[in-house]
This record gives C-alpha cells, sequence and structure tokens, in this order.
C-alpha cells in the first residue's frame, strides 16, 4: 500500500511539472498561430465574487473552479478576461470632524475589477498581472496570451476604462509583446500577448481583434482580423455559446468540429499560413430568473455544457494536430458540481496534441 501510494504521489509530482513547463518541449522556431493551447473562459470566475455579488455570482456566474495560479499549474496559457471599472464610493467617518481633511478623502475609489457579466469576481486586472508575472519569472520557458474585452454594464460606469486599462498595460510593458501573425514561441517566452477586443488607445500594447464572432457557422473564408502596431492577420473564432434551444448542443459539437477540421485544412493553410484559430467549448444549457427580470445563464449550465463539449474535444483530438487557443469552462477538473465536466482531461489532450 504504501508502495502504491509512493507511486501515485511521484506520477502526480511528474504530471506537475510537466503541466508546468510544457512550452520548454516546444522549439523557439514554431509559429504560435499552429500551436494548441489550453484556455479559460471568463478565467477568474473561480476566485469566487466579492461579497455583495457571491450568492447571485455563484448561481449564475461561475464559470471555472481554479483561480489562475491553479490553471497556470496544470498547463493553462490563455485568459480570457473581462474588466470594468469598479467604483468605490468613500465612507463616512464620524469622526472626520476632528481629522485633518485631504481633497483626496471625497474621492472614488476606482479599480479594474474583473467582472462575468453583472458580478464582480474577487480578481484584479492588476492582480491577474501579477500572478502571471510571479509565474512566468518561476517559468521562463512559457509564455501567456490573454484574451480580453470591456464588460460593460448599464449599472456601472466605464468612462474610465480605456485610460485605466492604457495605464495598466503600461505599467506591465517589459513583459508585453506585439502582435504579429507569424510570431514564434522563442519570441514570445517568458512574456504576455494581449489581444483585445475593445480598443482602448490607437496603437494596441499586443493586438486588436475585430470582427468576432458568436455563430456556428465557422466560415474561414471570412476571418475576424488581428492588429498589432505594425502588422495584421487573421483569426478563425468559434464562440457560440447559448445551447439552451433545441438543437443547441448539437450545432455546437459541430462547430467545435468544423474549427478544428478547418485549423487543420491544407486548403486553409494554402491560403491563411499564418491563420490564427480560437475555438470555445464554453457556453451554458440552462437559463433562470432566480436573480434577473430575464433569462440568464446559470453556472449548472455552464458545467451541464462542459459536459457535453469538453469531452467531445478530447476525444476528437487525435495525435499531433493544430487546436489554436481552446477556451474552456472548468478547466483542470474533470469533476464540479454534478457533472462530469472533464476540464483535465481536455487540458492535457490539447497539450498533448503539440507533440
Amino acid at each position: 500500500m504504501k508502495l502504491l501510494l509512493s507511486l501515485l504521489l511521484s506520477l502526480a509530482a511528474i504530471t506537475t511539472a510537466y503541466a508546468s513547463d510544457w512550452l520548454s518541449r516546444i522549439d523557439d522556431d514554431r509559429r504560435v498561430c499552429r500551436l494548441s493551447i489550453p484556455g479559460t473562459h471568463d478565467a477568474c470566475t473561480g476566485y469566487g465574487f466579492v461579497a455583495q455579488d457571491t450568492l447571485a455570482g455563484n448561481y449564475i456566474a461561475c464559470t471555472q473552479q481554479l483561480d489562475i495560479s491553479a490553471q497556470w499549474a496544470v498547463g493553462v496559457r490563455a485568459f480570457d478576461l473581462r474588466p470594468d471599472v469598479l467604483t468605490t464610493q468613500p465612507a463616512k467617518d464620524p469622526n472626520a470632524k476632528y481629522r485633518k481633511h485631504h481633497k483626496d478623502d471625497d474621492q472614488p475609489k476606482r479599480t479594474l475589477q474583473i467582472y462575468h457579466g453583472e458580478f464582480a469576481t474577487r480578481q484584479t486586472f492588476n492582480g491577474v498581472f501579477d500572478v502571471l508575472r510571479d509565474s512566468l519569472a518561476a517559468h521562463p520557458t512559457e509564455f501567456a496570451i490573454i484574451i480580453m474585452q470591456h464588460e460593460r454594464s448599464s449599472h456601472r460606469d466605464g468612462s474610465h476604462w480605456e485610460a485605466m486599462i492604457d495605464y495598466a498595460l503600461a505599467e506591465n510593458s517589459d513583459l508585453l509583446v506585439d502582435f504579429r501573425p507569424d510570431l514564434t514561441v522563442g519570441q514570445l517566452r517568458g512574456r504576455i500577448l494581449v489581444l483585445s477586443r475593445d480598443t482602448y488607445r490607437p496603437t494596441p500594447r499586443g493586438g486588436y481583434i475585430d470582427g468576432w464572432r458568436f455563430d456556428a457557422a465557422v466560415d474561414w473564408q471570412q476571418p475576424a482580423t488581428m492588429r498589432g502596431y505594425a502588422m495584421k492577420g487573421v483569426l478563425c473564432v468559434q464562440d457560440f455559446y447559448n445551447m439552451t434551444w433545441e438543437g443547441g448542443t448539437t450545432a455546437k459539437l459541430a462547430a467545435i468540429e468544423r474549427l478544428l477540421r478547418v485549423a487543420n485544412s491544407a486548403e486553409v493553410a494554402a491560403k491563411y499560413p499564418d491563420m490564427w484559430f480560437i475555438n470555445h467549448t464554453s457556453g451554458f444549457k440552462y437559463t433562470s430568473t432566480e436573480y434577473t427580470a430575464e433569462p440568464v445563464s446559470t453556472s449548472e449550465g455552464y458545467r451541464a455544457n462542459a459536459a457535453d463539449t469538453n469531452a467531445f474535444l478530447a476525444k476528437l483530438i487525435k495525435g499531433r494536430m493544430t487546436t489554436g487557443l481552446v477556451m474552456m469552462d472548468f478547466a483542470g477538473v474533470d469533476r464540479s458540481g454534478e457533472h462530469d465536466v472533464m476540464g483535465r482531461k481536455l487540458v492535457n489532450a490539447v497539450i498533448n496534441s503539440n507533440f
């Protein structure tokens, strides 16, 4: 029994070490666009939600069980972030008249919080960069890709978003890489590529994505576009996410498989040799009006979808192939709630398809 336990612990340690440095096994001259990279949709929901959003957030908006550090440890290298401005008004001080007053005491505090819809997670945009900076320092053969968008809401004042994002990225400029379609692993090692679906300055500190699609068509002949400071590229993205209607899951699975085939098509490679690919297994099957007037997604709906889609794509991946960035829910765990979400299985399948 002791020998078996020792072997199991050794295997776990080897698996963790492998996942933590899996990019070290890839040659510097491999193009990033031809890799298979596991990623997380709404990556920061694994931190939980701020106090006032905990109940509703856990019921409606949870798509991950692990935080960024734990996701990194299992091999995730792409992270979907949805920052917006969290404004906190100054608390009233009953002893204010006895204290020296500063003009800043009356100013609201603004933070770039990571949201999922209306719900604020317990992680900030700057906090994610702190985690990734430490992870890259410990594992310099690796890199990270951030896909972000402004998580707008009519209930929040996001007017400071552009300036705050630009400032936060400037503070981390030593880590950032400019997008180019033929970017190689060697050029990205130890650094971060930030791809934003919303603009925050005329030229990006990484790349901008235009033409993001949410349908199931996967039309590679009408791709989205990507642009850095000087170079442009093309992107085929599948982000069909609402499976609540009859036939929705069937359409989602077909879309996942279609993008996988496109990513490995000789015809596509001949026309667009540096095309990038993003394939979402994420999405939801159920909605609820428990906390909202209109039907919205639920965490159980995300789990139920992951149980269908993660296992499906993991089974499709055979041998060495290109999956592109695979953005999944419940990455790194095979069981969440009452569902076999197979997030660890899919992460491993995506990583292994590089070799």
